[in-house]
């Protein structure tokens, strides 16, 4: 079981670059974040405290891959406030807000 598990993992995570650590983090090229982050950012605004703006733009983006993935990102907001989040993308396509704070 713990095989299938891996291997369930390793086929869903994205390719490793030259520059990837397993288990490390490594940034989510540009033309990536829409597609690969961009539903993460949506999850991660819609469960950080209220009141809050709607998601503008994903500033930056890292991916780890564990058990699934994690993704950590700098998000802006249309009130214009920044948020550092943390989104932890399970192998059961479930996500979970692992990590969020304001920053300036």
């Amino acid at each position: 079981m713990r095989k299938v598990i891996m291997a369930i993992g390793l086929a869903l995570a994205p390719p490793l670059t030259a520059q990837s650590v397993v288990g490390g983090w490594s940034e989510v090229p540009g033309p990536a974040l829409a597609s690969e982050v961009g539903p993460a950012a949506r999850y991660a605004v819609a469960h950080l405290p209220k009141p809050h703006g709607k998601l503008k733009t994903i500033v930056g983006a890292e991916r780890q891959v564990v058990a699934g993935m994690n993704y950590r990102m700098l998000l802006v907001l249309s009130d214009g406030k920044r948020w550092r989040v943390q989104v932890w993308k399970k192998l059961d396509g479930t996500m979970q807000l692992t990590h969020f704070k304001r920053v300036k």
